[in-house]
């Protein structure tokens, strides 16, 4: 279902279901790039079906977008404020997505793959 809204980003549905699973710890990631590749050569897969400038803009989403769970919950705690909290949730999405989406886009204006 998210497959459309990270195409732009240059970011496939095997990233994406990553992202998901970062979310509870960005650490996980890796290990759900490594479950969803097999596990065996994560590197050699990945480097066979995403492009450098992809990995670039999915490194590029996955450092700026929404921290883990754990601050989440902190952010709701300290505040005690929904709108704050997710004011700190969506914020996080849309600068990294925007941000992924621009160089992304740039990049092949520019002929990079």
């Amino acid at each position: 279902m998210l497959t459309p809204v990270f195409y732009p980003l240059g970011i496939g549905w095997q990233e994406t279901v990553a992202l998901i699973f970062g979310f509870i710890a960005k650490e996980i990631v890796v290990g759900g790039l490594a479950v969803i590749y097999s596990g065996s050569d994560v590197a050699g897969q990945m480097i066979s079906h995403i492009t450098p400038l992809q990995s670039i803009c999915f490194m590029l989403f996955c450092l700026l977008y929404t921290p883990c769970i754990a601050t989440i919950a902190t952010i709701w705690s300290e505040s005690r404020s929904i709108k704050i909290t997710l004011l700190s949730l969506v914020s996080g999405l849309c600068i990294a997505w925007i941000t992924s989406f621009i160089f992304y886009q740039s990049g092949l204006l520019f002929g990079f793959h």
